[in-house]
């Protein structure tokens, strides 16, 4: 594309050869044809498309917000030409990186290390890269895009939050629903032998009758089970509230993760996870989450108690809200062993009580997590 004075030195040469063949006047058709020898002689060589290889790595590639991340760059002119220094534009998300390079000889590589900002969370692109080539006088730009990219996840900071405060099942003849985690003393069920199963839990005399390999299915049923609702709506936060809301649902998940506790995320836009998925695969889900128009908190309380009922314990984490919004998921309380609604975005002094629920009205995920480990840790 024409730059600036591309543009200014086209409207210039039409200009003089209008006015030297209105005026029959020579030196003005000559300086006009002069022109427009610049402007083709300059798209001709930037026609000239460079042959370049680029190869691209994101080191890490999954960090949490406020970690260091970069892109390894190597460029190389795989061409018969030299390739003239220049500014290549690296695309990280919406902004641009620039990137120096300097002239390259036909097989010359240069390396370029550049540090991705990663200040908030997200799934960003890496990449493309944008090749500019100029002529020598600044009259034609064009970009070459080497289409290779890779994916960054900015996973959400997170807080140190004690696990939750009860939630502990009562059946101590062992779970029915089969949520129950495996490895406790509670006997479940008989199941075939899998490689791997201690050979103490074999039934012998199952194993007899039914002609293969039978064990004992055993389960820890006196661990927390938790809930945790998470309001994606756009309209409950501001930009830095859902921020904070975010941090303190991936808190509460790690936390169980981390102790091995079932757990359940459920959210106003659809989305719900449960213990069986990795630390990462739930963090890389945060890192993607954003708000949404749909869904409703008294919607997600009633799929939430159609599934769950007593030892469970729930956290619906949400923004600042209205009285008459929480006061309508108020049956949380009958429903659930020990209910805590955490509210993002609200001062103390705005807070809103809850008979029958433990309510957290704070400014920051810091202060949740503070307010978490002091009222609702056991």
């Amino acid at each position: 594309m024409f730059t600036r004075n591309g543009q200014l030195l086209g409207a210039l040469c039409a200009a003089l050869f209008i006015l030297g063949w209105t005026f029959r006047y020579a030196p003005l058709i000559a300086i006009a044809c002069a022109f427009l020898a610049a402007i083709l002689a300059a798209l001709a060589l930037v026609a000239q498309k460079p042959s370049l290889d680029v190869q691209r790595r994101v080191e890490p590639d999954r960090i949490t917000a406020g970690q260091d991340s970069v892109a390894q760059l190597r460029i190389t002119n795989s061409g018969r030409r030299v390739l003239r220094d220049g500014v290549a534009l690296e695309r990280f998300g919406d902004s641009i990186i620039p990137i120096n390079i300097p002239e390259l000889g036909p097989g010359e590589s240069v390396d370029s290390v550049e540090r991705l900002p990663t200040d908030r969370r997200g799934v960003f692109q890496v990449g493309p890269l944008v090749i500019n080539r100029s002529d020598p006088l600044g009259i034609v730009r064009k970009g070459e895009w080497k289409a290779s990219s890779e994916t960054l996840w900015v996973h959400p900071l997170l807080h140190e939050v004690a696990p939750f405060p009860s939630g502990l099942a009562r059946d101590l003849d062992g779970s029915s629903s089969g949520e129950a985690p495996e490895g406790g003393v509670a006997f479940q069920n008989l199941r075939e032998y899998v490689v791997g199963d201690d050979r103490r839990l074999i039934h012998w005399r199952s194993s007899a009758r039914l002609g293969k390999m039978m064990v004992r299915h055993n389960v820890d049923t006196h661990q927390p089970r938790s809930l945790i609702l998470l309001d994606t709506r756009a309209e409950s936060y501001t930009d830095d509230s859902f921020e904070d809301a975010v941090r303190a649902a991936a808190s509460l998940a790690k936390a169980s993760l981390h102790g091995r506790f079932p757990f359940q995320l459920r959210t106003t836009c659809g989305r719900s996870y449960d213990q069986s998925v990795s630390h990462s695969q739930i963090m890389d889900e945060f890192a993607a989450l954003q708000t949404c128009p749909d869904g409703s908190l008294p919607e997600l309380v009633n799929v939430a108690t159609r599934h769950r009922g007593g030892g469970f314990s729930v956290a619906l984490i949400t923004g600042a809200g209205s009285a008459d919004e929480l006061l309508q998921i108020g049956r949380l309380t009958s429903q659930f062993d020990a209910v805590t609604i955490c509210r993002l975005g609200v001062q103390v002094a705005d807070g809103i009580d809850l008979p029958g629920a433990v309510v957290l009205n704070t400014n920051t995920s810091s202060e949740f997590a503070k307010y978490w480990n002091r009222k609702v840790r056991r």
